[in-house]
């Protein structure tokens, strides 16, 4: 199927969101819709807007947001709306990403810390105010 051929009639644009193995392991428990769907495939212009944060499986891949936009603009070029929506989309992926890094640039803590390692700091700080009040 062409691109031309998708825009000659209306769509309905499924989008699979979550992480990388989360998206995989719902199409494959999805066969019925996945053989009911035409696959649309595009090159990437640009890196993602997510690379600042996270670093994706391969070079072209992009968030679910992106992916809607340029979808969007693929689809419904010839409206002048598609246009308004992906620099809607776009910009607001681009906020949420400053603001992630601002946030982040403040706080350094990791989003994620390995198991125990709250618990350690915890234990830690208790045998601290043990030693100090019993071991004098």
């Amino acid at each position: 199927v062409t691109l031309s051929q998708l825009q000659q009639e209306h769509q309905l644009l499924i989008l699979i969101d979550g992480t990388w193995a989360e998206a995989k392991r719902m199409l494959l428990q999805s066969p019925e819709l996945v053989d009911n769907c035409i696959k649309v495939q595009f090159q990437s212009e640009s890196d993602s807007i997510y690379d600042s944060l996270r670093n994706e499986p391969e070079k072209h891949c992009l968030s679910t947001l992106e992916c809607c936009a340029r979808a969007l603009s693929h689809l419904e070029s010839s409206e002048d709306c598609a246009e308004e929506a992906n620099e809607y989309l776009l910009g607001s992926m681009q906020c949420m990403v400053d603001k992630r890094i601002e946030l982040t640039s403040k706080n350094p803590e990791p989003r994620f810390s390995r198991p125990g390692t709250k618990i350690y700091e915890r234990n830690k700080r208790r045998f601290e105010i043990k030693k100090e009040l019993f071991d004098k």
